[in-house]
């Protein structure tokens, strides 16, 4: 009986000894500062992944973990598990992702929620182009961003001809920088952490961003003019690391997913909830807001539409959206 007493104390003790069974450390990064719906939607997986699953999950906003392209290098190895950004800044990686630089491409927000449904056939569309570029990344689901507008550090812009010989910060896409060279700017492509000391030093003087990019980055105290250009309403991914996939069990990926979609409608929600508080948050902080002829940028850039459609080989997708608006 003693033995076996001290036999169990033994195990008692060892086992007491042994380090803790490590969990899984999720790593989500974006280049945002709150308040963003990337942010809310960051949140809110984490909460949702957290409460149903043993892993844990640690958001890294403002870029912390680097610009876009960067985190991509860093999700094909393994060390960021998660991404949630802009779709423009990884058409690098995924040239087909440039379709979404198209100016004036949705109606209003109800033909961008057919879009983006993870249902839809535009969302299985991208899915298999980025499985197809084989660059480490699993679309987890398309969201919001907010709607996108034109800022400037040197005066109001209320009409294309107001772009004239202007430098201004595009993101990596070719098709955005071309975009905005037919309304005659002079474009520059600085990734999103850049842009302040880009203006605050002259390299740029105007650029376009979601009405919450442009405040939560405080934006407004190097471009003080505020046009709402209206432009695009942003579409934003979330994607998850392949190799983080793998590691995970079903029932791990199964919750991901759920909370990938839910938090992505979330994020369109929040997206179009900023839009309206804080154009009049801007106006209270000194920025100059104002209406442009939003009929003479619509004219100057549909005509692209069909020209970069071609281009891009993806001409059947353009009439796919076009038919969902």
């Amino acid at each position: 009986m003693t033995l076996k007493l001290l036999a169990t104390a033994t195990v008692a003790v060892t086992m007491a000894a042994l380090p803790a069974a490590a969990q899984t450390t999720l790593r989500i990064g974006t280049v945002v500062s709150a308040p963003h719906p990337w942010l809310d939607a960051a949140n809110m997986m984490m909460a949702d992944i957290e409460g149903n699953t043993d892993l844990v999950v640690e958001i890294f906003p403002g870029g912390q973990l680097g610009d876009d392209a960067t985190m991509v290098d860093e999700m094909r190895i393994g060390t960021v598990d998660m991404l949630i950004g802009g779709v423009q800044n990884i058409s690098p990686f995924v040239p087909s992702m440039q379709f979404f630089s198209l100016n004036y491409l949705f109606a209003g927000m109800d033909e961008f929620r057919r879009v983006a449904d993870p249902e839809g056939e535009v969302f299985a569309y991208f899915r298999q182009e980025v499985e197809d570029a084989d660059v480490g990344l699993r679309l987890l689901a398309f969201t919001g961003g907010g709607t996108r507008n034109l800022s400037t550090a040197h005066g109001p812009v209320t009409e294309p001809a107001d772009m004239e010989g202007v430098r201004m910060r595009v993101t990596g896409a070719r098709l955005d920088a071309e975009t905005w060279q037919a309304v005659g700017a002079l474009t520059t492509s600085l990734p999103w952490t850049e842009i302040y000391t880009g203006v605050q030093t002259g390299v740029v003087s105007a650029f376009e961003s979601t009405i919450s990019g442009y405040y939560g980055s405080r934006l407004y105290e190097v471009a003080p003019y505020h046009s709402k250009t209206e432009h695009q309403i942003m579409m934003s991914h979330i994607s998850i690391s392949e190799l983080t996939w793998n590691r995970l069990s079903e029932e791990e990926r199964e919750v991901i997913v759920g909370a990938a979609r839910a938090a992505a409608e979330h994020g369109t929600e929040m997206g179009v909830r900023y839009d309206a508080e804080l154009i009049e948050q801007l106006e209270a902080e000194g920025v100059t807001v104002s209406e442009v002829d939003k009929d003479a940028f619509i004219e100057a850039t549909a005509p692209l539409h069909d020209r970069f459609a071609e281009e891009l080989g993806v001409t059947d997708l353009l009439q796919m959206v076009r038919d969902l608006n």
